[in-house]
């Protein structure tokens, strides 16, 4: 039990290091508020999730109050706490941000800290050759999967585009089956959305259709417009959200298609549209007047705002984790991209080079990303596809920490 002590006065003097790290240097005092500094890895501080951090300090028990230490607005679990050091444990997927500790009624701010992502990534279906077998993920053929999307139970259905074909993966069997369209007045698939709760699929074409793929089997167009339909949304109101890349709007429907709505505009080329944990919409995009591309947030009103420039990002797919954390599927550029909740923009995966190759970080690569889900656990799966050596047609996971 820590003994009851007025605090004195004394400033808190602390510098944050890696628990394996010897180097630090200390704080000269600057009046009773002193700014940390590190010197390591060209003075950045960086930590992976589940890696314990020390903070190194000066009468830490001085005050009435155990010391809490803080990083973008989360307190951090200390594992160990004396007068003159505690240890924090840097939770999963808390990105990048100033550390700050607060004792004695008072916060010292901290160094900037950068989280350091780890991303594995493998292939869980398609050898990479043309073709429409079905069967055990890793003996099955993909010709441009495109539009993907993950139920409840892991499952994940496709939109095969060339092959005009939705194709499921069975997480309990591994197993790859299809989905014809048949003689439907419906183009090529090209963007996916599920209802979880009926279990009804809804396609766009990058035409002009809308289809819906009912849970009992039954196919029709719901909805046939004068251009490009792209992404497509299932909301958490129950109403459909469809993106159009010519005019750069998002239509709202009823599930059966037969009331249409204009529901925003503004949008440079959107691309897929999802609604994160606090059901807010998203659209991929690109903003005309900072020529930038990104994703926008569409409130409930259909204002959209570029609410997240990324001007690396190559397009196209977007989704986001609970964390507050948006992932990018730069087609062009090979790579998996992620912005976190402050902003920063960083690769996670990907070298690079247009190949598929599994691996983690930057050591594995894609060969064309394009399609992008997450699903309720929190993995990402990603469709590829090149369109100029027809090479990609797989499909591979992300397990993010």
């Amino acid at each position: 039990m820590y003994k009851n002590r007025h605090y004195k006065g004394i400033a808190l003097l602390f510098i944050v290091i890696f628990s394996f790290v010897s180097c630090k240097k200390d704080l000269p005092e600057t009046g009773s508020v002193l700014t940390a500094s590190f010197s390591n890895n060209n003075g950045t501080l960086t930590a992976k999730g589940g890696q314990t951090v020390t903070i190194m300090g000066k009468n830490l028990l001085s005050s009435v109050q155990t010391p809490t230490v803080t990083l973008n607005a989360q307190h951090l679990y200390i594992a160990y706490l004396s007068n003159d050091s505690l240890k924090v444990v840097i939770p999963k997927l808390i990105g990048s941000g100033k550390i700050a500790i607060t004792a004695g009624g008072q916060t010292y701010p901290g160094p900037e800290f950068i989280y350091q992502y780890v991303a594995t990534v493998t292939t869980i279906a398609g050898t990479g050759d043309v073709g429409n077998n079905d069967g055990e993920n890793k003996i099955a053929t993909f010709n441009c999967p495109w539009g993907i999307t993950a139920d409840l139970n892991g499952d994940l259905y496709i939109a095969d585009v060339y092959n005009r074909l939705i194709r499921k993966i069975t997480a309990a069997t591994n197993q790859v089956s299809s989905i014809s369209f048949g003689s439907l007045d419906f183009d090529s698939p090209y963007n996916i959305a599920l209802d979880t709760k009926k279990h009804d699929l809804y396609v766009t074409d990058f035409n002009i259709h809308l289809a819906k793929i009912a849970s009992d089997g039954s196919q029709s167009v719901i909805y046939t417009g004068a251009a490009t339909t792209t992404g497509i949304a299932f909301g958490p109101d129950g109403f459909l959200y469809m993106s159009n890349n010519n005019l750069g709007t998002i239509l709202k429907l009823t599930p059966d298609g037969q009331t249409v709505t204009n529901f925003s505009s503004g949008i440079g080329t959107p691309r897929n549209i999802i609604f994160n944990s606090n059901n807010t919409m998203f659209v991929a995009g690109y903003n005309v007047a900072t020529a930038s591309a990104g994703i926008f947030q569409v409130d409930n009103t259909g204002n959209a705002t570029f609410a997240l420039p990324d001007k690396s990002f190559g397009g196209w797919e977007i989704a986001a984790d609970t964390y507050g954390d948006f992932y990018e599927a730069d087609h062009f550029n090979n790579v998996i991209r992620l912005i976190d909740p402050n902003g920063n923009a960083i690769t996670i995966a990907g070298s690079g080079e247009a190949a598929d190759v599994d691996g983690i970080g930057l050591s594995a690569s894609f060969n064309g990303p394009q399609g992008l889900t997450i699903d309720s656990n929190g993995n990402l799966y990603v469709t590829t596809y090149n369109y100029n050596t027809k090479g990609g047609n797989k499909v591979r996971k992300i397990v993010v920490e």
